[in-house]
């Protein structure tokens, strides 16, 4: 794997549907405050590695 889509700073559900449309393998990492639990807000994309074969994306409610 090369490249994949630039997905940094978009809605979770729409880099998910870029990704699989590539055919790319991925995993989800979610990051929140360590003092209180976000249960509202839109997950974003805030960051993305390549490990290995697969896209790692880390996301944060918004």
């Amino acid at each position: 794997m090369s490249e994949f889509p630039d997905v940094l700073g978009i809605e979770l559900k729409n880099a998910e549907a870029l990704l699989e449309a590539e055919g790319l393998d991925f995993i989800i990492i979610e990051t929140r405050p360590p003092r209180r639990e976000l249960t509202e807000g839109t997950l974003r994309v805030i960051r993305t590695q390549k490990q290995n074969d697969r896209v790692v994306l880390t996301v944060c409610r918004i």
